[in-house]
């Protein structure tokens, strides 16, 4: 074996990214969430409800004081989370969220949730909105009571208020009501605003490329120790008759631990909160095409208003261009108090992983070494 283990190769790429992260004051409180278990529970109709159970340690720094309690939640609960946050802070880099699926990877997901948490948490300007409170709250800490009042939620608001409170959702509706191809729309002339939004776009899909090439390269690092272990078990399954006892087969056993285990925790670890990273521009990215196709449709709106086919729907047209404006504004003023924030907690995840992958390799490879050595002693 190699003393000197495979080096990421794109350690310009980390640093073209860390660079573009501001910096951002710290905290006086933080929050560490584990999860601690998970509970399946079959329904009458054969479908499993997967529930998460996860504690949640408050620590104040100055103070040096704890407060924990458990919790319990399933993907759904997650999924609400998200959209009452998106809904009521238009224009925030809300983390994102595994995709809904039949078949996934039970483990993958809890870490998953875990990373959305996090980073919900350290979110200032989140904190003390009332659903993450909530979420988080000793009071709903039971599944039954987190889902009844969820229920209750979802009985108090009216499709109306649905509509009102996503923006894209609006823009679909009125599409339906409005032939914008009967009509000729002159092109919106981009002012600064747009510009600037562009320049982030530009930026974000940026440094997504380049997580994207660490992540494949601490991949392939990782699926290596997975073929090695293969390998060597593979070996050891053909030679198990001949040589059961023999030191030196005893030695391969552990290693074939040492490369299994290290295989599963860099994985998890590492290769998890990268792609959960990756997600995460998506979503920023999401705000800025969402900030331009509110735009356009406000231009189509407010040309609609001075056309005559459409003087029976000026009332509707002007509360759409209102609620659009509204939603313009918020987005934008929200999108650029949360951008350095946001590039902020990416960098530092860059520079966290890169900085604990190599030491965490190092460690696999000479837990190996010391094996070896200590069999020719």
């Amino acid at each position: 074996m190699k003393d000197n283990y495979d080096h990421i190769t794109t350690s310009q790429a980390i640093f073209d990214v860390v660079k573009r992260g501001n910096y951002v004051e710290e905290t006086r409180i933080q929050y560490e969430i584990k999860c601690i278990g998970t509970e399946i529970e079959t329904a009458q109709m054969g479908k499993d409800t997967v529930k998460y159970k996860f504690t949640i340690t408050k620590i104040d720094l100055l103070t040096d004081t704890k407060k924990s309690h458990e919790f319990v939640r399933r993907y759904t609960h997650f999924l609400w989370l998200q959209n009452e946050l998106q809904n009521k802070q238009i224009g925030r880099v809300i983390p994102s969220l595994p995709e809904k699926q039949t078949v996934y990877d039970k483990d993958k997901r809890k870490l998953e949730f875990v990373y959305f948490m996090q980073k919900i948490l350290s979110h200032k300007k989140l904190q003390q909105i009332d659903c993450l409170e909530r979420f988080f709250s000793e009071e709903l800490r039971d599944y039954d009571a987190f889902q009844h009042y969820i229920d209750n939620m979802k009985e108090s608001q009216s499709m109306i208020n649905m509509v009102i409170n996503t923006g894209i959702s609006v823009m679909n509706m009125f599409s339906k009501f409005y032939n914008y191809n009967s009509v000729q729309i002159i092109n919106r002339i981009p002012d600064e605003n747009d510009k600037q939004f562009e320049e982030f776009k530009k930026e974000l899909e940026q440094n997504k490329s380049n997580t994207e090439i660490i992540t494949s390269d601490i991949q392939k690092i990782v699926q290596k120790l997975q073929i090695q272990a293969r390998s060597l078990s593979n070996s050891f399954d053909i030679f198990m008759n001949e040589c059961q006892g023999v030191e030196e087969f005893t030695t391969l056993k552990t290693i074939i631990k040492i490369y299994e285990s290290y295989e599963i925790k860099l994985r998890q670890k590492y290769v998890y909160r990268m792609e959960a990273s990756i997600k995460d521009y998506d979503q920023a990215i999401k705000l800025i095409n969402l900030y331009k196709e509110l735009k356009e449709q406000i231009n189509k709106d407010t040309q609609l208003i001075n056309n005559p086919n459409y003087r029976s729907q000026i009332d509707e047209l002007k509360m759409q261009i209102n609620n659009n404006k509204q939603k313009v504004e918020q987005l934008h003023i929200n999108f650029l108090d949360d951008i350095d924030l946001f590039k902020q907690q990416q960098s530092w995840c860059l520079n966290d992983v890169q900085k604990k992958f190599y030491i965490d390799l190092q460690e696999c490879y000479d837990s190996i070494k010391q094996q070896k050595t200590a069999q020719h002693l």
